[in-house]
């Protein structure tokens, strides 16, 4: 982690403290907790606006909730900055999958390198569907 904060006001939070948060949101969501998930993260966003990470755990919370096209939204916006985000890459497979857009599904895992952790995330994806 850097030593990089981010000043809000009189509050200064570490990569570590902001890794943390999107740690919770992310599990908040899993756990079926999606508003306040949604509110974690927003939190974060409010720090970091770009912040793909934390973008793509507001995707997620759209995925969970059969809201596909919000997370495309979302996603089309990490992917406009950085078109080999390999996490942002894999969240849009996983989302087109569920949406049932299979093909759709592939061109996205078959853009992540395969050599990036997400590209397992990818493979086990088209092998359980």
């Amino acid at each position: 982690m850097s030593n990089y904060t981010t000043n809000l006001g009189e509050s200064m939070f570490s990569e570590q403290q902001i890794a943390r948060l999107l740690d919770l949101g992310n599990l908040a969501c899993q756990k079926g907790m999606v508003k306040e998930a949604r509110t974690i993260i927003g939190g974060v966003l409010a720090l970091r606006p770009d912040f793909a990470p934390a973008l793509i755990g507001m995707a997620f919370t759209h995925v969970v909730v059969d809201d596909f096209e919000g997370a495309l939204a979302i996603l089309d916006k990490v992917l406009a900055a950085s078109p080999n985000d390999s996490d942002a890459l894999a969240m849009l497979g996983l989302a087109h999958m569920l949406a049932g857009r299979r093909d759709e599904a592939e061109q996205a895992f078959a853009r992540i390198p395969q050599d990036a952790a997400a590209a397992d995330l990818a493979r086990v994806i088209m092998e359980g569907a």
